[in-house]
């Protein structure tokens, strides 16, 4: 309702003139309302004409970002409007160049959150041509290329609590347990029963395992499942970008299990734009 205000004030400012010309009956007062009034109307119905005449289109935009960071698209406004970012959200822009034809104008947008973007919502305003009063629609914008939003570096956490069951028969998800042998440590929960070291437990009448190293050329191998709940399923893929971020960081290949909207994808992760555009494009299980 924001063309309210300016409505009534014009209507009143009309009203009153009108009213004064009437009593004084002088034609220059006559005259001098009714050009009031034309300007006051091109003023207040020309910018809805504008604004919805007007369109944009966006012609570059980059590929990778992460979720909170600024980003910017290069979008052609069909005249001088102002340029809103709805979703993702962003600062105003105004379109700048000529006075007539297409214009360029910069928008910044900010994705709160992980995901792929191949559309984004501005709204469009317009006040031409005097500037009195804004009138705005809200325009589904393509862009030219997916931009997938990586999640933040959340906190590490602990890489091997991921398991396939409860039964102390799952394969832990970031150790080997082939390789050669590093030494013997007592049973934690969650080690596979076959890595029981017999003779070490009945020597020390505690249970124990063997632990082996993992040769430098195995990757790790780490299964993301993300909880069906948004918030969780968010701070889920920040731990797991930061986990693998860190192997990848110290040269160590990695096996990345996912769901996707295609299906499960696994395979290796080459660098972290890589990491990044998986985990854009994971998805909670049903």
């Amino acid at each position: 309702m924001a063309w309210l205000g300016p409505v009534c004030g014009s209507i009143i400012t009309v009203v009153a003139l009108s009213s004064v010309a009437h009593s004084s009956g002088s034609g220059w007062v006559q005259a001098v309302g009714a050009l009031l009034a034309a300007v006051l109307a091109t003023g207040l119905a020309a910018p809805l004409f504008s604004a919805r005449r007007a369109h944009v289109t966006c012609i570059q935009s980059p590929s990778d970002t992460v979720a909170g960071r600024s980003v910017s698209l290069t979008m052609m406004a069909s005249g001088p409007i102002r340029v809103r970012p709805v979703v993702p959200p962003g600062p105003d822009a105004r379109a700048a160049g000529g006075a007539r034809g297409p214009r360029q104008v910069g928008v910044d947008v900010a994705p709160e959150r992980r995901g792929v973007l191949e559309t984004v919502v501005v709204e469009v305003a317009s006040s031409a041509p005097f500037g009195m009063l804004w009138w705005a629609k809200d325009v589904v914008v393509p862009l030219p290329r997916p931009l997938h939003v990586a999640p933040r570096f959340g906190a590490p956490g602990d890489a091997e609590e991921v398991t396939d069951d409860g039964a102390g028969e799952a394969l832990r998800r970031v150790r080997s347990e082939t390789g050669e042998a590093r030494g013997i440590r007592q049973y934690q929960p969650g080690d596979l029963k076959r890595s029981v070291h017999w003779p070490a437990t009945s020597h020390t009448g505690t249970l124990m395992v063997s632990e082996t190293e993992i040769p430098t050329d195995s990757p790790v191998v780490v299964d993301v499942t993300l909880p069906p709940d948004p918030e969780a399923a968010e701070r889920e893929a920040e731990r797991v970008m930061s986990v693998v971020a860190g192997y990848l960081t110290r040269g160590v290949p990695v096996m990345m299990s996912s769901f996707e909207p295609g299906g499960r994808t696994f395979r290796l992760v080459a660098d972290r734009i890589e990491l990044g555009r998986r985990l854009a494009r994971a998805i909670s299980l049903p």
